[in-house]
């Protein structure tokens, strides 16, 4: 499952935290993190490999490129395993 959500009053937001409180633990403080952050990547290929939820808060108009192949499930197989380009 991938999500976007358009979240103004960050009700998703919460949700989302308290419903993953366990899993978010379990992969530090990674899995919660804003777009500006330098680590971004390193962050989102940890969660992506690891099967942990990553939520990038406060994003405004403006994505980065670099979450493109995510949103847009760009799943390559090779072999028995899949890879996401990131």
């Amino acid at each position: 499952r991938y999500a976007l959500m358009i979240d103004p009053q960050s009700q998703a937001n919460a949700w989302i935290k308290t419903r993953e409180k366990e899993r978010i633990a379990s992969g530090s403080s990674s899995c919660i993190t804003t777009l500006g952050n330098p680590r971004l990547k390193d962050w989102l290929e940890f969660c992506l490999g690891e099967g942990l939820p990553f939520l990038i808060e406060n994003v405004e108009n403006e994505v980065d490129p670099l979450l493109d192949p995510v949103l847009d499930k760009a799943i390559i197989k090779k072999g028995k395993s899949l890879f996401i380009n990131v």
